[in-house]
């Protein structure tokens, strides 16, 4: 690979170098610096030293006046640049010329002011971080779509996504918001992934099915359990994602990714391992995708589905209440003795309800005393709903005056939205209580002519 590249260095404070003469010999006496060669030291017409490599490197030494420095006191500083046009020479030696700066010639700070190779790393890997990223983003709107439905996004991901999502379409529309569903596509990388290794039933995790072994002690309880391990939708994760590796897999990428947004120095290693993870989530992803049609949700999966989404909000809801608590003993609104200490595992699937403990300590305050009571604690669209709750919800929006049905998406995203329900749990456990004909789903035409799905009791 040619170009022109360039690595510049700011170097300060050596232990003995005092001028610029100096230094470039320093440089040339390196015989692990050059790969045991021995380089030419030479003159420009200006009569300045500087060194010529192999395959036409040049490096130069410029001195930096520190006399004007106003709070300290720095002997010597210089401008290292090291140019030269083939990227794999000029690549490996920056590592072997910083470790001989650091280690051998005792430099006290070194800075980098400019990278070249680093940025031709960064230009090469940025195309298949983004053909990656879309191509889990298209995976990801085609099997939830066609999986759970049109709401799929505020089914699917966690509170705190949807508001991080929110926020950033607030702060950066653009023309594609006024036609489009922009959600995920606001997504951060990592929450991308999150979303497939999320997708946990409880039965697809050693761990978890060690736990629920555990709480077996009849042979129907461990017939059913060997079932939902044969279930398709947990057999299907577990094959194309989990055995695949795909969390690691995706971190890893995640890491470069987050490298390449921010201009980090690169090595070449990270250059070939950023090509194998893209070529290899690649993989993993356009065969799951090929085999999205062969799942159907048995009814035990869909309730499992729901408890492990319920999981993550109840703790997304338990972070959330300590940062408000926290916030508002900054802001003077609390005192210090109120927060919320950190709740104990709820003893019910459908709790939602956190027991109270303590004492814990936040920053620097200290929490006195214990409580022995229940408090709701969720902040606004982070609370698990449960089956009892939804009834009796739906029952209070059917005696209302102003309407003769109660529409599906009014009920999930307005009315129970507005009292705190977390949106996605919500719809799935609906959906779990319609299949099971607790709640009956029918089609209704709305004022304005347009046919809506509507849900009442049965026998209403």
């Amino acid at each position: 690979m040619s170009g022109d590249f360039t690595f510049e260095l700011l170097c300060i404070d050596p232990a003995d170098i005092v001028n610029q003469e100096a230094f470039i010999h320093a440089l040339s006496y390196s015989k692990e610096v050059w790969n045991g060669k021995s380089p030419l030291i030479t003159q420009d017409l200006n009569g300045q030293h500087y060194i010529k490599g192999e395959e036409g490197m040049v490096v130069t030494v410029l001195p930096v006046d520190t006399s004007k420095i106003l709070t300290d006191l720095v002997e010597a500083a210089f401008v290292l640049r090291i140019e030269c046009k083939y990227f794999e020479v000029v690549e490996p030696f920056r590592q072997r010329v910083l470790r001989h700066l650091r280690d051998n010639l005792k430099f006290a700070h070194i800075r980098i002011l400019k990278d070249d190779i680093s940025s031709e790393i960064a230009n090469q890997l940025y195309p298949k971080i983004n053909a990656v990223e879309n191509l889990l983003r298209r995976y990801l709107i085609k099997f939830f779509f066609q999986r759970v439905g049109m709401n799929w996004w505020d089914v699917t991901a966690t509170p705190k996504m949807i508001e991080k999502v929110k926020t950033r379409q607030r702060n950066r529309s653009n023309q594609f918001s006024h036609f489009i569903n922009s959600d995920i596509e606001f997504a951060d990388f990592d929450d991308l992934g999150l979303l497939i290794y999320k997708q946990s039933t409880g039965f697809n995790e050693p761990e978890k099915v060690l736990e629920l072994l555990e709480h077996i002690n009849t042979i129907e309880a461990l017939d059913e359990l060997k079932g939902n391990l044969q279930g398709n939708y947990t057999k299907y994760f577990k094959t194309f994602f989990r055995d695949k590796n795909f969390e690691k897999l995706w971190k890893d990428m995640s890491r470069i990714r987050n490298k390449v947004a921010h201009q980090a120095t690169f090595f070449h290693s990270e250059l070939v391992r950023g090509k194998e993870l893209s070529a290899e989530l690649i993989r993993i992803i356009t065969e799951a995708e090929k085999h999205i049609d062969e799942i159907v949700l048995s009814l035990k999966e869909k309730q499992a589905i729901h408890q492990a989404a319920a999981e993550v909000v109840r703790e997304e809801e338990v972070e959330a209440a300590e940062q408000q608590a926290q916030q508002d003993v900054m802001s003077g609104n609390r005192a210090p003795s109120e927060i919320t200490p950190e709740p104990e595992p709820s003893t019910s699937d459908f709790d939602n309800r956190v027991k109270l403990a303590g004492p814990k300590i936040l920053g620097k305050i200290k929490l006195e005393h214990k409580v022995k009571t229940y408090r709701k604690t969720a902040a606004p669209g982070y609370i698990v709903i449960t089956e009892e709750e939804i009834i009796a919800e739906l029952e209070e929006a059917l005696s209302l005056n102003y309407t003769d049905y109660v529409g599906l998406k009014w009920f999930v995203t307005q009315f129970l939205a507005n009292k705190g329900y977390a949106i996605g749990t919500t719809y799935s456990l609906i959906n779990i209580l319609i299949e099971q004909q607790t709640i009956i789903l029918y089609e209704k035409e709305s004022a304005d002519g347009h046919p809506i799905k509507a849900i009442r009791l049965p026998g209403v």
